[in-house]
């Protein structure tokens, strides 16, 4: 098991998430995935992106925000 999923499973798990939590930060598309690669926040490998990689650059990023 590689614990990585395809960009559409990740997306369908936080959009489940989301509805759940009432947190629309949950709320990404395939092309946000895309674009956290690209700029080096979280990493894809074979068998796609790690859902634990992303709930942890989200709680990052979120946390450089000042309430």
């Amino acid at each position: 098991m590689t614990g990585r999923a395809r960009a559409a499973d990740v997306v369908l798990l936080l959009h489940q998430e989301a509805d759940r939590a009432g947190d629309d930060r949950y709320r990404i598309t395939p092309a946000t995935l895309r674009q956290w690669v690209r700029r080096g926040h979280i990493t894809r490998g074979d068998g796609g992106y790690n859902l634990r990689e992303i709930l942890d650059y989200l709680d990052r990023r979120d946390a450089k925000i000042p309430a």
